[in-house]
């Protein structure tokens, strides 16, 4: 099967640069591990550097979103429950649709941010929610905290890796949540420190779509995700015609020389009724086509 695949990948490479000019922006980058893809599909799972570690940038908005609709659940609050946003504590130099909706302060529900997190990979909605639903260090927001009999305010995550906690009680060992927006804005570099392979992403979609209407929350979640507005020229440019795209992207910090990580992964549901899901993780990818190309080579094989 190994071979079978990189034979596959290495068609879908000279079938990349076959269709569009053979320029700069176009290449996959030379790296054997500049990129990792894979597909499920009718129970059979194939890829290439399907196994390997790469940063999932805005593609942990959906393990985010994930434990997010656990923690709301537990809890006991709904969708619709407001926070009230300062915009002065929030990041002005980064990509946050929301900057432009408010001066001053505004009231937000759980519902909006994460709408604004997903469908627009609003920065801000993402730093917001950890903030209030639990950061990776698994201090949560000082709105619902736990007071022990010696005066110390901890919250019921402990110390614990919030998302990471909630993905690892449903059997995902390679997704890794360790750092905030705010944190990868400050130190672009360690932006892997936010993790995945592509058969694992693969493997959660897979679970998301079997447990879409377990609740509001989740069914919440993949209407804002079929809505996604963002890397249309992606696996979206690949799809059949009558086809549906339920998608996280993720996009990395732009490089001098023009080039930057970008990734997209979902469940592509199809005219017939079948569903297949697929994770394309690049780094220094110079055109958002290459993962269309590698997605639609995916498809056909």
């Amino acid at each position: 099967m190994r071979k079978i695949v990189t034979l596959v990948y290495a068609l879908a490479v000279a079938a990349c640069l076959a269709q569009e000019p053979t320029s700069d922006s176009t290449r996959l980058p030379s790296s054997p591990k500049s990129y990792g893809a894979c597909i499920m599909r009718d129970g059979s799972v194939h890829g290439i550097n399907e196994n390997e570690r790469f940063a999932m940038h805005s593609v942990m908005k959906f393990p985010q979103a994930l434990y997010v609709a656990d923690y709301l659940s537990r809890k006991g609050l709904g969708l619709y429950d407001t926070i009230v946003v300062d915009k002065a504590d929030l990041m002005q130099d980064t990509w946050s649709p929301m900057l432009k909706q408010f001066d001053g302060k505004k009231s937000f529900s759980y519902a909006e941010l994460l709408e604004l997190s997903l469908g627009q990979s609003d920065n801000n909605a993402c730093e917001l929610l950890f903030k209030f639903c639990g950061k990776p260090n698994g201090r949560s927001s000082e709105s619902h905290p736990s007071l022990l009999e010696d005066g110390r305010v901890v919250t019921d995550e402990g110390e614990a890796k919030a998302v990471e906690k909630y993905l690892r009680k449903l059997g995902f060992r390679d997704i890794h949540v360790r750092m905030t927006e705010e944190q990868m804005h400050k130190n672009p570099e360690k932006a892997i420190e936010n993790s995945s392979t592509p058969a694992e992403m693969v493997r959660l979609f897979e679970w998301f779509y079997h447990h879409k209407d377990d609740n509001q929350y989740l069914a919440f979640i993949w209407k804002a995700m079929a809505d996604c507005s963002t890397g249309l020229k992606r696996i979206p440019a690949a799809i059949p015609e009558d086809a549906r795209i339920v998608h996280k992207t993720g996009t990395g910090f732009p490089l001098p020389e023009g080039v930057q990580d970008m990734n997209d992964a979902g469940i592509i549901l199809m005219p017939d009724g079948s569903h297949a899901i697929i994770a394309v993780f690049t780094t220094r990818s110079p055109s958002e086509s290459v993962i269309a190309n590698i997605a639609r080579q995916l498809l056909e094989q």
